[in-house]
């Protein structure tokens, strides 16, 4: 029964492996409309779609050589698909800091493109050219659905639930609805977003301190102790038993 649990183990790697390696005939179409295929995209602050499988697989593979028999067959079946669903609801931290510190110039940058006359698209894939990633990533995507003809306010608004550029997705999508001039708005998430990312560094630089003082405690403590307690000590003891 074992060599069984082997052959169907190496079935379910070998559909795994072309499931997540082969494209799929909607991904070819989704690129092609400008947008990610669903099991691509990664929603922020969870686990992205190849871990998850691999958590199944895992499971199943485990169920498949821990119970032998039919039983290890039922076990799979249940474990994995189990494991797939349960690994979506694990958090993960999603790190920002690249995106904080570059939301500024960016924003400034396309005030600017705008106030020389740039179309939206244009402007966008001017800032999208010179900026690192992620910057740079998400502008291209904006760009991207301008450039296939998306209108400005749905081509941003797809960005609303991005944790950096969310706020000035919605509020340039809202400006581009009303017809609000959109270099003075970007100038203002600009000097926004500066001084937040101020107030979070001096926040941060505060906190060493407070972070130093177990660490300071750990390490100099038990030197101090050696060093100039432990031989006072010893000296007594030695005068009085001397």
């Amino acid at each position: 029964m074992f060599t069984v649990n082997l052959t169907v183990l190496a079935a379910l790697v070998a559909a795994s492996a072309a499931l997540l390696l082969v494209p799929h005939p909607a991904a070819a179409l989704a690129r092609a409309q400008g947008r990610r295929p669903p099991w691509r995209v990664k929603v922020p602050g969870t686990l992205p779609p190849l871990l998850r499988a691999l958590a199944g697989i895992a499971a199943a593979t485990a169920a498949l050589l821990l119970v032998p028999g039919v039983s290890g067959l039922v076990a799979g079946a249940v474990l994995g698909p189990a494991a797939w669903v349960g690994s979506g609801f694990v958090r993960r931290r999603v790190d920002v800091r690249d995106a904080v510190e570059q939301l500024p110039g960016a924003l400034e940058f396309l005030a600017v493109a705008l106030d020389a006359g740039q179309p939206m698209v244009r402007a966008v894939e001017a800032v999208a050219a010179v900026s690192r990633a992620p910057t740079g990533t998400v502008l291209a995507e904006v760009a991207a659905r301008l450039a296939l003809g998306q209108t400005p306010q749905d081509a941003w608004a797809q960005l609303r639930g991005d944790p950096v550029w969310g706020r000035v997705a919605a509020d340039v999508a809202r400006a581009e609805r009303s017809g609000t001039a959109l270099a003075d708005l970007l100038r203002i998430h600009a000097d926004d977003a500066r001084r937040e990312r101020d107030d979070e560094a001096l926040k941060a630089a505060r906190k060493v301190g407070v972070k130093s003082v177990i660490p300071l405690m750990l390490c100099f403590l038990p030197a101090f102790i050696l060093v100039g307690v432990v031989p006072i000590i010893a000296g007594l003891l030695e005068g009085f038993f001397g």
